[in-house]
């Protein structure tokens, strides 16, 4: 492997076309280039230039070397020039992969917002139901309902997830809201079918929350859904369904906050939440994921930032909620 030091002076003499140019450009002294061309020349082991007291040329040796090593040396300069940047001017494409319903429904919608604050910055979205490798796949930030954990990235908490039942108004005006558990089997569903098969509804009656006159008093129900429609592979089908009035869905609040808010959807149950598959115990919840780096890139660092600023002021409490209620 030939030495760094003697690669630049070759590139830029043969660009310049003399020694003498190539000196002027990188600040030398025309015999200290013709000295690491000679030294270059030695570590290969091939004449890279014919010379005369005239004209410098290329042979076909040094031809095939510059065109290999001229692309790579401008690579590294812009590695060093990005590198170098000051961080109070971020700029740079961000490779960011999120979970489809959160990325459609959450992040796509704030994301011009933030190109707008960053000017120089650019942004290349995935949507990807299994979360990538932050190393392998080349990605900057991964947004995802797990918490990571490998120890080669920094994950935190973006935004509680809670999921909740909803249905259409016109549905519900023509089948009745369902009081308690026991009477969602007289009601149609929009089941999601997920990789393991069509999963059951496990509701929790969240802490101190129990309708006048209702018979159950479980803190837990189980229930497997007739589901008139199933969807697979896009989740948020679900909801287009519903807003149709083909029966109830279970979907997050943050992405059917939109529809409770115009209207066009209604919380069935509203004292019951589904459980999510979480096992710390926190509930539902969506996690920021970035490679650990001590020099994290201020691309990345002003993204993160801003996601945290985002969303974690777009918690729904569930007094609010209430009113959305059937």
């Amino acid at each position: 492997m030939p030495e760094i030091r003697n690669l630049q002076p070759f590139v830029q003499a043969v660009r310049c076309g003399s020694f003498i140019a190539a000196a002027n450009r990188l600040q030398l002294t025309p015999p200290a280039i013709s000295k690491s061309v000679a030294a270059l020349e030695r570590e290969l082991g091939v004449r890279l230039f014919n010379r005369t007291t005239r004209k410098l040329s290329l042979t076909s040796e040094g031809r095939q070397f510059f065109q290999r090593v001229a692309p790579l040396l401008s690579q590294l300069d812009e590695a060093v020039a990005d590198v170098r940047r000051s961080p109070a001017h971020p700029e740079g494409l961000i490779k960011v992969s999120v979970t489809p319903t959160f990325g459609r429904h959450c992040l796509t919608p704030v994301i011009a917002e933030f190109l707008q604050r960053y000017p120089l910055v650019e942004i290349d979205i995935s949507y990807d139901e299994i979360a990538p490798s932050l190393v392998n796949d080349g990605v900057d930030v991964s947004i995802q309902h797990a918490r990571g954990r490998g120890t080669n990235h920094v994950s935190r908490p973006l935004c509680d997830y809670p999921i909740v039942l909803v249905a259409s108004r016109d549905y519900l005006e023509h089948r009745g809201a369902p009081q308690s558990p026991d009477e969602l089997a007289a009601h149609d569903f929009v089941g999601i079918r997920m990789p393991f098969g069509l999963a059951a509804l496990h509701l929790e009656r969240l802490p101190g929350s129990m309708r006048k006159g209702a018979a159950r008093k479980e803190k837990a129900f189980i229930y497997q859904p007739r589901s008139r429609l199933t969807v697979a592979g896009q989740p948020d089908i679900s909801l287009i369904a519903a807003i149709s009035g083909t029966g109830i869905t279970p979907s997050s609040v943050p992405v059917v906050l939109p529809y409770l808010q115009s209207g066009a959807l209604k919380i069935v149950l509203p004292e019951y939440r589904v459980r999510g598959d979480e096992a710390d115990g926190v509930g539902p919840r969506i996690y920021v994921h970035y490679p650990h780096r001590q020099y994290l890139p201020a691309k990345v660092r002003v993204f993160v930032d801003y996601l945290l600023e985002r969303f974690r002021a777009t918690g729904v409490g569930k007094a609010e909620l209430d009113k959305y209620s059937a």
